[in-house]
């Protein structure tokens, strides 16, 4: 069974996880906004899609569909993205082995990397609060 029910937990638990992430440690998003970068996750398994837009300050979240160009574009599925953020899995790894499919600049993923470390800490917080 999936670790997200529905496309509206997935967005609860990722409102929950980003929005702490910007109010308890806002400078895990300063590479992001120093590159201007965005970052689109494409999840499936429940449908969704989260993008992160560093063009803006602060960073502006969009939970559905996305009308920019994301820099980066992330597909993987709800359960993949739940042992990211668990941190269970390396971004790195999981891209070279296929099991995050990856479009765009692998050079500017970089400039995510503190925001992925900053969600791991709040991640099992959001979990509970959204009874998962």
């Amino acid at each position: 069974m999936p670790v997200f029910q529905d496309t509206e937990t997935l967005y609860a638990v990722m409102r929950d996880v980003f929005g702490t992430v910007l109010e308890k440690n806002p400078k895990a998003f300063d590479d992001m906004l120093k590159n201007r970068l965005t970052v689109r996750f494409k999840i499936s398994q429940p449908d969704g899609q989260v993008t992160l837009d560093g063009k803006t300050r602060p960073p502006k979240f969009t939970y559905g569909a996305f009308s920019g160009r994301p820099d980066i574009d992330l597909e993987l599925t709800g359960d993949v993205l739940d042992k990211l953020l668990k941190h269970e899995i390396s971004a790195q790894k999981s891209v070279m082995d296929g099991t995050i499919k990856f479009k765009g600049n692998p050079l500017k993923l970089q400039g995510m990397l503190n925001v992925l470390k900053a969600s791991n800490a709040v991640y099992p917080d959001a979990l509970k609060k959204n009874g998962l």
